[in-house]
């Protein structure tokens, strides 16, 4: 029995050497490209196109073809930024890993985007609440982070109700008196 003791791996490491091995299939040694290709391209590109593998000449880590999937008439428009493309992805590998890049019509997948919830909107009271209870904050800084956070609490609580009585109601005859 040898001494090494066996750590137990988490379910991210095990998934993740996994998933190196797949992408490693494709061409990709770091899966980031994939992972990061708005960010190296840019959001108006990204929506359009998705980077499918990369493969090198043989016995070379550099030179390579990345292969990138184009939705409808962008192939053309990815094409005049092939320079650009082609700058940022070695700056982001950081070294010349991809010479040309050879585009392949087909669909692709939607980002999901994460939409700004809209400001909450207080009432008069729920305002006038909420700033008597920050009036001892002197620091405005440390005040309107406060505010932020503090309308977003009291929005998620429905005002009081006010009930609208009315003093006197026709029902039937209305308000004579009977006979």
């Amino acid at each position: 029995m040898s001494n090494k003791s066996r750590k137990i791996k988490t379910v991210a490491e095990a998934v993740k050497h996994a998933g190196d091995r797949a992408f490693r299939r494709y061409g990709f040694s770091q899966r980031e490209i994939v992972a990061r290709w708005p960010d190296i391209v840019g959001p108006a590109l990204a929506d359009c196109s998705l980077p499918e593998r990369l493969t090198f000449p043989r016995d070379e880590k550099h030179g390579g073809t990345l292969y990138i999937r184009v939705q409808g008439s962008m192939a053309l428009e990815l094409q005049h930024f092939e320079p650009m493309v082609i700058e940022r992805i070695n700056g982001y590998y950081g070294y010349p890993a991809v010479e040309r890049l050879s585009f392949r019509h087909g669909p692709v997948p939607l980002r999901v985007q994460k939409r700004r919830r809209p400001p909450p909107v207080l009432t008069d009271s729920q305002k006038k609440q909420l700033e008597d209870q920050l009036s001892g904050v002197t620091n405005p800084e440390l005040y309107q982070a406060l505010y932020r956070l503090g309308s977003e609490v009291v929005a998620e609580k429905k005002p009081d109700k006010t009930t609208d009585r009315r003093r006197f109601q026709r029902r039937g005859m209305g308000s004579r008196m009977p006979d």
